[in-house]
């Protein structure tokens, strides 16, 4: 057996264990410092992989689960009227293909610019939406005042109807056609007189439109809202009113007013032997109106997706096209949002034209003229 080494190695090597020891505690030091920094990096990178990831699940997430809550249909004119009527049909049927309840809220005035604004300065998440047409497309130009602007503060989601619109005249007015209102304006210019729902809408822009086709001066008596406007011509204080079908064929049937002309190309089925405003000698006023649904700009392209594709789905429904043909409303075909952008565009080109022909401006007693006598 080898002989334990002399007590007088013992230190050293004592020394030698005690210097190894050392240099292990410092090792697992720095090893212990640079495992903290990787986890401090780790941990760094998992917080922002936190803060992207739920906003990505919640983008793609809004495809899946939008809409969840109740929506809101604006539209900026009293109920009783055919956007009313538009307005409650598409609620319905699109809350059930929604799978949430959608009310209209009305907020009638200033010709339907109170409803817009209202919308065009609300929170562009798909809850709220606008029931817009035709006159919406020029009203900065005949309203300056106004503090929004259609074409920037709204954007297109799909168009959901057209209408045409007919000419009508009290029944017991001896004017039979468009051609007496012509020779009567052009023998008394100004005498005739033309009701509007207010300054700014499509009867108006028609009125307008009919002047400049066939060279006469008519004068405009614009009111609060279409009711106000039948009532005058029904009983005869009023001259004509170029009126959506919708609103005016219910008066028709019931004979309080006559149809002397519809203003479309052909003629529709629920007035078949009133003659087109073509056949009366005027193609270019042949201009069918239309309705669709705007949302705030900024709205998420999900959503307006999916509310496009509602639309889209209860126009190819039988139910929906057989009320919209008994309301005097035309289904339109399937769009997209894009398309809707393009022909506001166009409508909107179309009737500056004629508002700056015209010198179309506010008339301040929107809404609270006073009729003149109707002509003898």
């Amino acid at each position: 057996m080898e002989p334990l080494p002399p007590r007088r190695h013992l230190p050293g090597r004592i020394r030698l264990y005690a210097g190894y020891q050392h240099s292990i505690a410092a090792y697992g030091t720095a090893w212990t410092e640079t495992r903290m920094n990787f986890c401090k990096r780790e941990l760094a990178v998992l917080a922002l992989l936190g803060s992207i990831i739920p906003s990505a699940v919640t983008a793609q997430g809004m495809e899946v689960s939008y809409p969840q809550r109740q929506l809101t249909l604006v539209i900026g004119f009293p109920p009783g009227g055919g956007a009313d009527a538009l307005a409650r049909l598409f609620a319905r049927h699109m809350a059930a293909e929604l799978g949430q309840n959608v009310i209209v809220d009305y907020r009638p005035g200033a010709a339907g610019n109170i409803g817009a604004k209202s919308v065009a300065r609300t929170q562009a998440d798909g809850y709220t939406i606008y029931l817009g047409g035709r006159p919406n497309t020029i009203h900065k130009a005949i309203y300056p005042q106004l503090d929004y602007d259609f074409s920037r503060d709204l954007m297109p989601v799909g168009l959901v109807a057209t209408m045409p619109y007919v000419v009508v005249v009290g029944k017991d007015t001896p004017i039979a056609s468009v051609q007496d209102i012509v020779a009567i304006a052009k023998a008394y210019p100004s005498t005739p007189t033309c009701a509007s729902a207010g300054v700014g809408t499509s009867d108006h822009l028609l009125c307008v439109m009919f002047q400049q086709e066939t060279g006469t001066e008519i004068a405009h008596v614009p009111y609060r809202g279409s009711a106000q406007a039948f009532a005058d011509v029904m009983g005869g204080r009023v001259d004509m009113h170029f009126a959506p079908l919708p609103a005016a064929l219910p008066q028709i049937v019931a004979g309080n007013l006559r149809a002397i002309a519809v203003m479309s190309a052909t003629r529709v089925v629920g007035l078949p032997h009133t003659p087109t405003i073509a056949e009366a000698g005027f193609p270019g006023l042949a201009l069918d109106a239309w309705y669709g649904l705007m949302a705030p700009t900024g709205t998420p392209q999900a959503a307006v997706r999916r509310l496009n594709q509602s639309i889209n789905a209860v126009l190819a429904k039988p139910e929906l096209q057989e009320a919209l043909d008994q309301l005097a409303y035309v289904p339109p075909s399937p769009d997209t949002p894009e398309a809707f952008g393009a022909l506001i565009a166009e409508e909107t080109d179309r009737w500056m034209k004629v508002l700056r022909q015209r010198k179309i401006v506010t008339d301040p007693a929107d809404g609270a003229a006073v009729p003149p006598s109707p002509v003898p």
